[in-house]
């Protein structure tokens, strides 16, 4: 059941204990009726969403019942006008469908990013509806290709397909791009970094100081050399070996989320929740002889 439906079924047992006349009774109405009207908003607006995708996507299958009508199509020197004409209207057809589609997809997302309603199949759904689309455009700009080589005479949207190759072209560069810079935020995310080493290396390195002769030592709290660490993926770094008989973390980390265990007689550091582990520092420092 829906948080919005057990908010208005727990104001409605407050109207019924309310006075119809009470202020109680008038504001608990206000507000019933603010929540009714906002339910019913959000049901049309998520409504529109796949109403509209449903169109795209049946549009998408015409597409493809054209392409298919057209590659069939006997293409030659004694092709008749009448069939030329057919086939560019056909065409003419095509790039304007896909135009459409195109917009309404661009539509869609625009709203969908101004919406405060958010769904991970929605999104799913319309970047599925894109790559299809995309497909269909390809497939479209080769067919009026072939055609062309093969009839002079339908030439007649060249220009068209041009630009529709490029805007494929352009599509597909833009789409790499965003993965490449989503791939990079990710690693950039799940980046940290871990070193180990003697006390006297990790004061030289500056990782570890000590102010004074009985101060407390602290970690990582000057221009420490972070080239001295080495770069992991959070997520897929599940042990470390220390190659020492001796281990202590120098930095704060979960006690929940590792353990320090012997493996033939060197301590390894064994992650077992590296979403915990790495919570409240991205770097690990441990102190070994």
């Amino acid at each position: 059941m829906k948080p919005t439906f057990y908010i208005l079924v727990l104001m409605a047992v407050m109207l019924v204990s309310c006075g119809k006349n009470s202020s109680e009774y008038k504001a608990l109405q206000a507000q019933n009726d603010s929540l009714m009207n906002s339910k019913v908003k959000l049901q049309q607006e998520v409504d529109s969403y796949f109403s509209a995708m449903n169109q795209i996507e049946q549009n998408i299958e015409k597409i493809k019942e054209t392409e298919k009508i057209i590659s069939v199509q006997p293409v030659g020197n004694d092709l008749g006008p009448d069939v030329r004409t057919k086939i560019n209207e056909d065409m003419t057809y095509l790039f304007d469908m896909l135009r459409a589609n195109k917009q309404e997809l661009a539509r869609l997302k625009s709203k969908l990013k101004k919406s405060s309603f958010k769904s991970s199949q929605l999104e799913k759904t319309i970047k599925k509806l894109t790559k299809l689309l995309e497909e269909e455009t390809a497939k479209v700009a080769v067919l009026h290709g072939e055609l062309a080589k093969k009839d002079s005479l339908i030439v007649k949207l060249d220009t068209q397909v041009v630009k529709l190759g490029r805007d494929v072209e352009n599509l597909t560069v833009e789409n790499k791009t965003k993965d490449v810079k989503i791939k990079e935020q990710e690693e950039t995310i799940h980046t940290a970094w871990y070193v180990f080493g003697t006390l006297s290396e990790l004061k030289q390195q500056k990782i570890v100081s000590v102010e004074g002769l009985f101060s407390q030592q602290r970690v990582l709290q000057h221009d420490f050399n972070k080239n001295y660490f080495v770069r992991i993926d959070a997520r897929k770094t599940k042990s470390i070996p220390l190659y020492s008989t001796h281990a202590k973390i120098l930095t704060n980390h979960p006690k929940s989320s590792y353990t320090l265990e012997k493996e033939n007689g060197n301590f390894v550091l064994l992650i077992v929740d590296p979403e915990e582990f790495w919570s409240v520092s991205k770097y690990l420092v441990i102190e070994v002889e």
